[in-house]
């Protein structure tokens, strides 16, 4: 069996996790194409939840494999680096300006996670740090944005997007050192949620 599905012994908790989440950005997509915002922002926010949980899964197990990272990078191209570009661009982020900017981004990212893949993270005084701030921040930091579209004037917000992404593309590539238990990490716990909450309630 394991010869004609090699797959299969990758099979473990962590890694059908991550896979849930591409699931779930794929889910997305549709949903977006469907216009059906806040559920797609919604179920959006369960990817970012997920790509959390399936490194704590990992650690926690000791299912820890290169395999795993390797999907995890995956993973985390496909929610993090395309779909708000897709997201965006479905929002009317499609001019040929914003086109450019979309592509710009996706690069950066797509360079942070190979950057990332071959150094892993800096120890400095016994504390863990990101060279550069990791997409999934960033895609965190993108739903929080998204999510004021509703109380945020049309002209202005493409602006905002305008802002987001070209500072998020910086940030992804620059040699910032960004601590993995910050407060710029942590304090997501709390903005996440209400985003979610912000997108039902405008």
């Amino acid at each position: 069996m394991t010869k004609k599905f090699l797959y299969l012994k990758y099979m473990n908790i962590p890694n059908v996790l991550t896979e849930s989440s591409v699931a779930i950005g794929f889910i997305t997509l549709i949903l977006m194409l469907n216009h059906e915002f806040k559920i797609a922002m919604s179920l959006y926010s369960l990817t970012i939840l997920l790509d959390r949980i399936d490194g704590l899964a990992a650690r926690k197990f000791r299912m820890e494999s290169a395999f795993g990272k390797e999907l995890d990078s995956l993973a985390d191209f496909f929610n993090f680096c395309i779909l708000p570009s897709i997201i965006a661009y479905l929002m009317g982020f499609n001019s040929i300006l914003s086109v450019i900017i979309l592509i710009i981004y996706i690069l950066s990212g797509v360079s942070r996670l190979a950057h990332f893949n071959l150094t892993g993270m800096n120890e400095i005084s016994g504390k863990q740090y990101f060279s550069g701030l990791p997409t999934t921040v960033s895609a965190s930091w993108f739903l929080i944005v998204v999510s004021l579209n509703k109380i945020i004037i049309k002209l202005d917000f493409y602006f905002v997007l305008l802002s987001f992404f070209v500072v998020f593309s910086i940030l992804m590539v620059s040699p910032l050192k960004f601590n993995k238990n910050g407060l710029i990490i942590k304090v997501l716990y709390i903005l996440i949620p209400v985003a979610v909450i912000i997108l039902w309630i405008f």
